[in-house]
Protein backbone atom coordinates (compact mmCIF):
# COMPACT_ATOMS: atom_id res chain seq x y z
CA UNK A 1 0.00 0.00 0.00
CA UNK A 2 1.01 3.66 -0.40
CA UNK A 3 2.98 5.27 2.46
CA UNK A 4 1.23 4.51 5.77
CA UNK A 5 2.82 7.67 7.19
CA UNK A 6 0.98 9.78 4.60
CA UNK A 7 -2.33 7.91 4.90
CA UNK A 8 -2.41 7.99 8.72
CA UNK A 9 -1.87 11.76 8.59
CA UNK A 10 -4.47 12.57 5.96
CA UNK A 11 -7.16 10.25 7.34
CA UNK A 12 -7.24 12.36 10.49
CA UNK A 13 -8.22 15.48 8.54
CA UNK A 14 -11.93 16.29 8.41
CA UNK A 15 -13.68 16.47 5.04
CA UNK A 16 -13.63 20.25 5.39
CA UNK A 17 -9.87 20.23 5.97
CA UNK A 18 -9.31 17.86 3.05
CA UNK A 19 -11.13 20.38 0.84
CA UNK A 20 -8.98 23.19 2.24
CA UNK A 21 -5.79 21.17 1.75
CA UNK A 22 -6.74 20.63 -1.88
CA UNK A 23 -6.95 24.43 -2.39
CA UNK A 24 -3.75 24.94 -0.38
CA UNK A 25 -1.88 22.44 -2.56
CA UNK A 26 -3.10 24.11 -5.76
CA UNK A 27 -1.61 27.48 -4.78
CA UNK A 28 1.46 28.13 -6.99
CA UNK A 29 3.10 29.87 -4.03
CA UNK A 30 2.96 26.57 -2.14
CA UNK A 31 3.34 23.93 -4.85
CA UNK A 32 3.94 23.81 -8.61
CA UNK A 33 4.18 20.02 -8.93
CA UNK A 34 1.00 18.81 -10.66
CA UNK A 35 1.85 15.18 -9.82
CA UNK A 36 1.41 16.04 -6.14
CA UNK A 37 -2.05 17.43 -6.78
CA UNK A 38 -3.05 14.29 -8.70
CA UNK A 39 -1.60 12.02 -5.99
CA UNK A 40 -3.62 13.86 -3.34
CA UNK A 41 -6.79 13.49 -5.41
CA UNK A 42 -6.24 9.72 -5.61
CA UNK A 43 -5.70 9.48 -1.84
CA UNK A 44 -8.58 11.85 -1.08
CA UNK A 45 -11.00 9.74 -3.13
CA UNK A 46 -9.94 6.60 -1.24
CA UNK A 47 -10.24 8.31 2.15
CA UNK A 48 -13.84 9.27 1.43
CA UNK A 49 -14.76 5.61 0.87
CA UNK A 50 -15.06 2.99 3.62
CA UNK A 51 -11.93 2.50 5.70
CA UNK A 52 -11.57 -1.20 4.94
CA UNK A 53 -11.26 -0.32 1.24
CA UNK A 54 -8.16 1.91 1.65
CA UNK A 55 -5.64 -0.86 1.14
CA UNK A 56 -7.35 -2.11 -2.00
CA UNK A 57 -7.59 1.33 -3.60
CA UNK A 58 -4.11 2.53 -2.65
CA UNK A 59 -1.89 -0.29 -3.86
CA UNK A 60 1.34 1.26 -5.05
CA UNK A 61 1.27 -0.02 -8.63
CA UNK A 62 -2.39 0.93 -9.06
CA UNK A 63 -1.65 4.44 -7.83
CA UNK A 64 1.33 4.63 -10.20
CA UNK A 65 -0.86 3.63 -13.15
CA UNK A 66 -3.37 6.35 -12.30
CA UNK A 67 -0.54 8.88 -12.17
CA UNK A 68 1.67 7.82 -15.09
CA UNK A 69 -0.29 5.32 -17.18
CA UNK A 70 1.95 2.66 -18.75
CA UNK A 71 5.28 4.25 -17.77
CA UNK A 72 7.74 1.84 -16.10
CA UNK A 73 7.04 1.64 -12.35
CA UNK A 74 9.63 3.33 -10.12
CA UNK A 75 9.12 2.78 -6.40
CA UNK A 76 11.71 5.42 -5.41
CA UNK A 77 9.84 8.10 -7.36
CA UNK A 78 6.50 7.21 -5.77
CA UNK A 79 8.10 7.22 -2.32
CA UNK A 80 9.62 10.67 -2.92
CA UNK A 81 6.24 11.95 -4.10
CA UNK A 82 4.51 10.52 -1.00
CA UNK A 83 7.17 12.09 1.21
CA UNK A 84 6.73 15.48 -0.45
CA UNK A 85 2.96 15.30 -0.06
CA UNK A 86 3.43 14.44 3.63
CA UNK A 87 5.68 17.51 4.02
CA UNK A 88 3.03 19.74 2.42
CA UNK A 89 0.38 18.22 4.72
CA UNK A 90 2.54 19.18 7.72
CA UNK A 91 2.78 22.69 6.31
CA UNK A 92 -1.00 22.87 5.87
CA UNK A 93 -1.65 21.68 9.43
CA UNK A 94 0.84 24.25 10.80
CA UNK A 95 -0.79 26.98 8.67
CA UNK A 96 -4.23 26.03 10.03
CA UNK A 97 -2.88 26.19 13.59
CA UNK A 98 -1.35 29.61 12.82
CA UNK A 99 -4.69 30.80 11.42
CA UNK A 100 -6.62 29.53 14.42
CA UNK A 101 -5.19 32.23 16.72
CA UNK A 102 -4.98 35.69 15.11
CA UNK A 103 -3.01 37.02 18.10
CA UNK A 104 -0.06 34.78 17.21
CA UNK A 105 -0.30 36.11 13.66
CA UNK A 106 0.07 39.69 14.95
CA UNK A 107 2.92 38.79 17.30
CA UNK A 108 4.93 37.18 14.49
CA UNK A 109 4.74 40.46 12.56
CA UNK A 110 6.23 42.57 15.36
CA UNK A 111 9.97 41.69 15.10
CA UNK A 112 10.00 42.36 11.34
CA UNK A 113 8.16 45.68 11.71
CA UNK A 114 10.50 46.69 14.54
CA UNK A 115 13.59 45.73 12.52
CA UNK A 116 12.50 47.99 9.64
CA UNK A 117 11.49 50.84 11.97
CA UNK A 118 7.90 50.85 10.73
CA UNK A 119 6.61 52.51 13.87
CA UNK A 120 3.07 53.26 12.74
CA UNK A 121 2.62 49.70 11.54
CA UNK A 122 4.17 48.37 14.77
CA UNK A 123 1.86 50.42 16.98
CA UNK A 124 -1.19 49.46 14.92
CA UNK A 125 -0.41 45.75 15.07
CA UNK A 126 0.24 45.94 18.84
CA UNK A 127 -3.13 47.64 19.36
CA UNK A 128 -4.84 44.95 17.29
CA UNK A 129 -3.11 42.18 19.27
CA UNK A 130 -4.13 43.85 22.54
CA UNK A 131 -7.77 44.14 21.46
CA UNK A 132 -7.88 40.52 20.38
CA UNK A 133 -6.37 39.44 23.70
CA UNK A 134 -8.85 41.41 25.75
CA UNK A 135 -11.78 39.95 23.79
CA UNK A 136 -10.77 36.51 24.99
CA UNK A 137 -12.55 35.24 28.07
CA UNK A 138 -9.83 32.64 28.64
CA UNK A 139 -7.05 33.38 31.08
CA UNK A 140 -5.07 30.17 30.85
CA UNK A 141 -1.30 29.72 30.47
CA UNK A 142 -1.32 30.42 26.73
CA UNK A 143 -3.01 33.80 27.32
CA UNK A 144 -0.21 34.85 29.67
CA UNK A 145 2.48 33.63 27.28
CA UNK A 146 1.03 35.63 24.38
CA UNK A 147 0.61 38.72 26.57
CA UNK A 148 4.23 38.34 27.71
CA UNK A 149 5.35 38.34 24.05
CA UNK A 150 3.33 41.49 23.31
CA UNK A 151 4.70 43.40 26.32
CA UNK A 152 8.24 42.19 25.64
CA UNK A 153 7.99 43.39 22.02
CA UNK A 154 6.75 46.80 23.23
CA UNK A 155 9.65 47.17 25.65
CA UNK A 156 12.22 46.10 23.04
CA UNK A 157 10.70 48.50 20.49
CA UNK A 158 10.99 51.44 22.91
CA UNK A 159 14.61 50.56 23.71
CA UNK A 160 15.65 50.23 20.08
CA UNK A 161 13.83 53.41 19.09
CA UNK A 162 16.15 55.30 21.43
CA UNK A 163 13.27 56.87 23.29
CA UNK A 164 13.74 58.35 26.74
CA UNK A 165 12.06 55.81 28.99
CA UNK A 166 10.48 57.37 32.09
CA UNK A 167 8.90 54.14 33.37
CA UNK A 168 9.28 50.46 32.64
CA UNK A 169 5.62 49.40 32.63
CA UNK A 170 6.03 47.20 29.53
CA UNK A 171 8.98 45.41 31.10
CA UNK A 172 7.04 44.98 34.37
CA UNK A 173 3.99 43.66 32.54
CA UNK A 174 6.14 41.31 30.46
CA UNK A 175 7.71 39.94 33.63
CA UNK A 176 4.32 39.57 35.35
CA UNK A 177 2.81 37.56 32.50
CA UNK A 178 5.96 35.48 32.11
CA UNK A 179 5.78 34.67 35.82
CA UNK A 180 2.07 33.71 35.51
CA UNK A 181 2.90 31.44 32.58
CA UNK A 182 5.84 29.86 34.41
CA UNK A 183 3.92 29.29 37.65
CA UNK A 184 0.99 27.71 35.79
CA UNK A 185 3.17 25.36 33.72
CA UNK A 186 5.45 24.47 36.66
CA UNK A 187 2.45 23.62 38.82
CA UNK A 188 0.92 21.51 36.06
CA UNK A 189 4.18 19.56 35.60
CA UNK A 190 4.33 19.03 39.37
CA UNK A 191 0.69 17.87 39.50
CA UNK A 192 1.27 15.50 36.57
CA UNK A 193 4.29 14.03 38.38
CA UNK A 194 2.20 13.39 41.52
CA UNK A 195 -0.47 11.71 39.40
CA UNK A 196 2.07 9.52 37.59
CA UNK A 197 3.75 8.50 40.85
CA UNK A 198 0.37 7.39 42.18
CA UNK A 199 -0.69 5.39 39.12
CA UNK A 200 2.55 4.04 37.59
CA UNK A 201 5.95 2.73 38.63
CA UNK A 202 7.70 5.41 36.53
CA UNK A 203 10.06 7.58 38.53
CA UNK A 204 9.34 11.27 37.94
CA UNK A 205 11.83 13.76 39.37
CA UNK A 206 9.88 17.03 39.46
CA UNK A 207 9.84 19.03 42.69
CA UNK A 208 8.84 22.57 43.60
CA UNK A 209 11.45 25.13 44.67
CA UNK A 210 11.52 26.03 48.34
CA UNK A 211 8.74 28.46 49.35
CA UNK A 212 7.18 28.08 45.86
CA UNK A 213 3.62 27.55 47.13
CA UNK A 214 4.04 30.37 49.65
CA UNK A 215 5.14 32.70 46.84
CA UNK A 216 1.96 31.84 44.94
CA UNK A 217 -0.23 32.25 48.01
CA UNK A 218 1.16 35.72 48.68
CA UNK A 219 0.59 37.23 45.26
CA UNK A 220 -0.81 34.99 42.52
CA UNK A 221 -4.04 33.33 43.68
CA UNK A 222 -5.92 36.04 41.81
CA UNK A 223 -4.62 34.57 38.53
CA UNK A 224 -7.15 31.88 37.46
CA UNK A 225 -4.69 29.53 35.74
CA UNK A 226 -2.30 29.63 38.71
CA UNK A 227 -5.05 29.18 41.30
CA UNK A 228 -6.54 26.18 39.46
CA UNK A 229 -3.29 24.21 39.50
CA UNK A 230 -2.43 25.44 43.01
CA UNK A 231 -5.67 23.81 44.20
CA UNK A 232 -4.91 20.64 42.21
CA UNK A 233 -1.48 20.46 43.88
CA UNK A 234 -3.00 20.93 47.34
CA UNK A 235 -5.61 18.26 46.61
CA UNK A 236 -2.98 15.74 45.47
CA UNK A 237 -0.53 16.50 48.30
CA UNK A 238 -3.24 16.39 50.98
CA UNK A 239 -5.72 13.72 49.80
CA UNK A 240 -7.41 13.40 53.19
CA UNK A 241 -8.27 17.12 53.28
CA UNK A 242 -11.39 17.04 51.13
CA UNK A 243 -11.81 20.82 51.25
CA UNK A 244 -9.23 21.21 48.44
CA UNK A 245 -11.30 18.93 46.19
CA UNK A 246 -14.48 20.85 46.92
CA UNK A 247 -12.81 24.25 46.49
CA UNK A 248 -11.35 23.19 43.12
CA UNK A 249 -14.70 21.84 41.92
CA UNK A 250 -16.47 25.07 42.92
CA UNK A 251 -13.72 27.25 41.42
CA UNK A 252 -13.94 25.48 38.04
CA UNK A 253 -17.72 25.75 38.05
CA UNK A 254 -17.54 29.52 38.62
CA UNK A 255 -14.59 30.20 36.28
CA UNK A 256 -15.00 27.67 33.45
CA UNK A 257 -15.07 30.42 30.78
CA UNK A 258 -11.49 31.37 31.73
CA UNK A 259 -10.13 28.04 30.42
CA UNK A 260 -10.08 26.35 27.04
CA UNK A 261 -12.04 23.12 26.64
CA UNK A 262 -8.86 21.05 26.59
CA UNK A 263 -7.54 22.75 29.74
CA UNK A 264 -10.87 22.28 31.52
CA UNK A 265 -10.85 18.63 30.52
CA UNK A 266 -7.38 18.24 32.07
CA UNK A 267 -8.46 19.91 35.31
CA UNK A 268 -11.60 17.77 35.56
CA UNK A 269 -9.49 14.65 34.95
CA UNK A 270 -7.68 15.49 38.21
CA UNK A 271 -11.05 15.69 39.96
CA UNK A 272 -12.19 12.37 38.41
CA UNK A 273 -8.95 10.64 39.40
CA UNK A 274 -9.28 11.96 42.95
CA UNK A 275 -12.80 10.54 43.18
CA UNK A 276 -11.75 7.15 41.79
CA UNK A 277 -8.21 6.55 43.08
CA UNK A 278 -8.26 8.39 46.38
CA UNK A 279 -11.84 7.84 47.50
CA UNK A 280 -13.88 5.18 45.67
CA UNK A 281 -11.01 2.65 45.56
CA UNK A 282 -10.59 3.17 49.29
CA UNK A 283 -14.24 2.34 49.97
CA UNK A 284 -15.86 5.80 49.87
CA UNK A 285 -19.05 4.90 48.01
CA UNK A 286 -20.41 8.46 48.42
CA UNK A 287 -17.86 9.63 45.86
CA UNK A 288 -19.74 7.79 43.11
CA UNK A 289 -22.25 10.64 43.38
CA UNK A 290 -19.40 13.15 43.08
CA UNK A 291 -18.05 11.35 40.02
CA UNK A 292 -21.52 11.31 38.46
CA UNK A 293 -21.83 15.07 39.04
CA UNK A 294 -18.49 15.64 37.30
CA UNK A 295 -19.58 13.63 34.26
CA UNK A 296 -22.79 15.67 34.07
CA UNK A 297 -20.76 18.91 34.21
CA UNK A 298 -18.48 17.69 31.41
CA UNK A 299 -21.52 16.88 29.27
CA UNK A 300 -23.26 20.15 30.11
CA UNK A 301 -20.17 22.19 29.20
CA UNK A 302 -19.70 20.06 26.05
CA UNK A 303 -16.21 19.00 27.10
CA UNK A 304 -17.56 15.52 26.49
CA UNK A 305 -18.00 14.72 23.66
CA UNK A 306 -14.80 16.22 22.28
CA UNK A 307 -14.73 17.32 18.62
CA UNK A 308 -18.24 15.99 18.13
CA UNK A 309 -17.49 12.39 19.17
CA UNK A 310 -17.53 10.69 22.54
CA UNK A 311 -14.70 8.44 23.60
CA UNK A 312 -15.94 4.81 24.04
CA UNK A 313 -14.28 4.61 27.46
CA UNK A 314 -16.00 7.81 28.64
CA UNK A 315 -19.31 6.48 27.27
CA UNK A 316 -18.88 3.23 29.20
CA UNK A 317 -17.76 4.93 32.41
CA UNK A 318 -20.65 7.41 32.39
CA UNK A 319 -23.19 4.60 32.07
CA UNK A 320 -21.49 2.49 34.75
CA UNK A 321 -21.43 5.37 37.25
CA UNK A 322 -24.98 6.45 36.37
CA UNK A 323 -26.27 2.95 37.03
CA UNK A 324 -24.33 2.77 40.30
CA UNK A 325 -26.10 5.89 41.62
CA UNK A 326 -29.41 4.55 40.23
CA UNK A 327 -30.00 7.51 37.90
CA UNK A 328 -31.90 5.16 35.60
CA UNK A 329 -34.00 7.67 33.65
CA UNK A 330 -30.94 9.86 33.09
CA UNK A 331 -28.88 6.87 31.85
CA UNK A 332 -31.62 5.87 29.40
CA UNK A 333 -31.67 9.39 27.94
CA UNK A 334 -27.87 9.43 27.78
CA UNK A 335 -27.78 6.16 25.81
CA UNK A 336 -30.40 7.40 23.37
CA UNK A 337 -28.82 10.86 22.95
CA UNK A 338 -25.12 10.04 22.80
CA UNK A 339 -24.72 6.63 21.16
CA UNK A 340 -24.64 8.18 17.68
CA UNK A 341 -21.70 10.32 18.83
CA UNK A 342 -19.53 7.23 19.33
CA UNK A 343 -17.04 6.34 16.57
CA UNK A 344 -19.00 4.48 13.88
CA UNK A 345 -17.40 1.10 14.60
CA UNK A 346 -18.64 1.29 18.24
CA UNK A 347 -22.26 2.24 17.53
CA UNK A 348 -23.84 -1.01 16.26
CA UNK A 349 -24.35 -2.78 19.56
CA UNK A 350 -24.09 0.14 21.98
CA UNK A 351 -27.80 0.98 22.31
CA UNK A 352 -29.05 -2.59 22.80
CA UNK A 353 -26.20 -3.65 25.07
CA UNK A 354 -26.31 -0.61 27.36
CA UNK A 355 -30.10 -0.48 27.56
CA UNK A 356 -29.89 -4.15 28.56
CA UNK A 357 -27.49 -3.12 31.36
CA UNK A 358 -29.97 -0.47 32.43
CA UNK A 359 -32.92 -2.90 32.49
CA UNK A 360 -30.84 -5.45 34.40
CA UNK A 361 -30.23 -2.87 37.13
CA UNK A 362 -33.96 -2.12 37.15
CA UNK A 363 -34.68 -5.86 37.43
CA UNK A 364 -36.61 -5.84 34.14
CA UNK A 365 -35.10 -9.18 33.19
CA UNK A 366 -37.41 -10.07 30.31
CA UNK A 367 -36.39 -6.86 28.54
CA UNK A 368 -32.72 -7.74 29.09
CA UNK A 369 -33.12 -11.05 27.27
CA UNK A 370 -35.04 -9.39 24.45
CA UNK A 371 -32.35 -6.74 23.89
CA UNK A 372 -29.37 -9.09 24.17
CA UNK A 373 -30.83 -11.18 21.35
CA UNK A 374 -30.15 -8.14 19.10
CA UNK A 375 -26.49 -7.78 20.11
CA UNK A 376 -23.89 -9.09 17.65
CA UNK A 377 -20.95 -10.54 19.52
CA UNK A 378 -18.18 -9.59 17.07
CA UNK A 379 -16.59 -7.27 19.62
CA UNK A 380 -14.86 -9.15 22.46
CA UNK A 381 -16.01 -6.81 25.24
CA UNK A 382 -19.62 -7.11 24.07
CA UNK A 383 -19.28 -10.89 23.75
CA UNK A 384 -17.97 -11.38 27.28
CA UNK A 385 -20.16 -8.69 28.85
CA UNK A 386 -23.30 -9.81 27.02
CA UNK A 387 -22.90 -13.49 27.90
CA UNK A 388 -22.17 -12.63 31.52
CA UNK A 389 -25.21 -10.34 31.75
CA UNK A 390 -27.40 -13.06 30.22
CA UNK A 391 -26.03 -15.59 32.72
CA UNK A 392 -26.87 -13.27 35.63
CA UNK A 393 -30.34 -12.67 34.18
CA UNK A 394 -31.15 -16.39 33.98
CA UNK A 395 -29.87 -16.79 37.55
CA UNK A 396 -32.15 -13.98 38.77
CA UNK A 397 -35.11 -15.57 36.94
CA UNK A 398 -34.19 -18.99 38.35
CA UNK A 399 -34.15 -20.43 34.81
CA UNK A 400 -31.95 -23.39 35.69
CA UNK A 401 -32.13 -25.35 32.42
CA UNK A 402 -31.45 -22.36 30.18
CA UNK A 403 -28.75 -21.12 32.54
CA UNK A 404 -26.95 -24.48 32.54
CA UNK A 405 -27.09 -24.58 28.76
CA UNK A 406 -25.65 -21.05 28.55
CA UNK A 407 -22.87 -21.89 31.02
CA UNK A 408 -21.81 -24.86 28.89
CA UNK A 409 -21.81 -22.83 25.65
CA UNK A 410 -19.98 -19.97 27.42
CA UNK A 411 -17.35 -22.41 28.71
CA UNK A 412 -16.78 -23.82 25.20
CA UNK A 413 -16.58 -20.27 23.78
CA UNK A 414 -13.89 -19.33 26.34
CA UNK A 415 -11.86 -22.46 25.64
CA UNK A 416 -11.94 -22.02 21.85
CA UNK A 417 -11.49 -18.22 21.60
CA UNK A 418 -7.91 -17.53 20.55
CA UNK A 419 -8.13 -13.78 21.07
CA UNK A 420 -8.84 -14.08 24.81
CA UNK A 421 -5.79 -14.25 27.09
CA UNK A 422 -5.29 -17.16 29.47
CA UNK A 423 -5.77 -14.84 32.47
CA UNK A 424 -9.11 -13.48 31.23
CA UNK A 425 -10.37 -16.96 30.37
CA UNK A 426 -9.56 -18.08 33.91
CA UNK A 427 -11.47 -15.12 35.39
CA UNK A 428 -14.66 -15.91 33.47
CA UNK A 429 -14.34 -19.66 34.06
CA UNK A 430 -14.23 -18.83 37.78
CA UNK A 431 -17.48 -16.88 37.40
CA UNK A 432 -19.12 -19.91 35.77
CA UNK A 433 -17.83 -22.14 38.54
CA UNK A 434 -19.15 -19.92 41.34
CA UNK A 435 -22.56 -19.33 39.72
CA UNK A 436 -22.97 -23.08 39.23
CA UNK A 437 -22.07 -23.73 42.88
CA UNK A 438 -24.42 -20.98 44.07
CA UNK A 439 -27.30 -22.46 42.08
CA UNK A 440 -26.86 -25.77 43.93
CA UNK A 441 -26.52 -24.42 47.50
CA UNK A 442 -29.58 -24.80 49.70
CA UNK A 443 -30.53 -21.42 51.23
CA UNK A 444 -29.45 -21.27 54.86
CA UNK A 445 -26.66 -23.90 54.51
CA UNK A 446 -24.19 -21.91 56.63
CA UNK A 447 -21.23 -24.24 56.09
CA UNK A 448 -21.50 -24.23 52.29
CA UNK A 449 -22.16 -20.48 52.20
CA UNK A 450 -19.14 -19.72 54.41
CA UNK A 451 -16.92 -21.88 52.22
CA UNK A 452 -17.96 -20.30 48.90
CA UNK A 453 -17.77 -16.77 50.32
CA UNK A 454 -14.16 -17.40 51.34
CA UNK A 455 -13.35 -18.77 47.87
CA UNK A 456 -14.97 -15.80 46.12
CA UNK A 457 -13.22 -13.19 48.29
CA UNK A 458 -9.83 -14.84 47.76
CA UNK A 459 -10.29 -14.94 43.97
CA UNK A 460 -9.04 -11.77 42.34
CA UNK A 461 -9.63 -10.36 39.83
CA UNK A 462 -13.15 -11.71 39.32
CA UNK A 463 -15.70 -10.13 36.93
CA UNK A 464 -18.86 -8.94 38.68
CA UNK A 465 -17.48 -9.98 42.06
CA UNK A 466 -19.84 -7.65 43.94
CA UNK A 467 -22.93 -9.18 42.31
CA UNK A 468 -21.73 -12.71 43.13
CA UNK A 469 -21.18 -11.76 46.79
CA UNK A 470 -24.68 -10.23 46.87
CA UNK A 471 -26.09 -13.60 45.73
CA UNK A 472 -24.19 -15.27 48.59
CA UNK A 473 -25.82 -12.87 51.06
CA UNK A 474 -29.25 -13.67 49.63
CA UNK A 475 -28.66 -17.37 50.28
CA UNK A 476 -27.99 -16.56 53.94
CA UNK A 477 -31.52 -15.16 54.16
Amino acid sequence: MLSNKLISLLENLSKHDLNRFDKYLRSPVINENQDLIRLFQIVDKALRSKKEQYAEQLKKKDVWKQLYGNKSYKDSRLRRLSSELTRHAYGFIAWRAYQSDPVREQILLLPWLDKHHLNKHFNGVVRTADKLQQKKSQRDASYHYLQYQIEEARHTHEEEAGKKIDKLEYLEQADHHLECYYLTRKLRHFCDSLDYKKSTSIQVDIDLPQAFLGHIKQGYLGVPSVKAYYLVAQMLMNPDAENHYRELKEFLSENSEKFSRSELNTLYIYLKNYCIDTKINEGRQDYFKELFDIFKILLDKEIIPGNGTIDPQDYKNIITVGLHVEAFDWVEQFVRNYTDKLPEDHQDNAVNYNLAKLYFNQEKYEKVIELLREVEYKNLSYALGGKLMLLKTYYELDEQLVMNSLMESFRIYLQRARTISKEVKEQYLNVLKFVKQLSKIVPGDKKAIKKIRHQIKSTSPLPDKQWILEKVEELEG
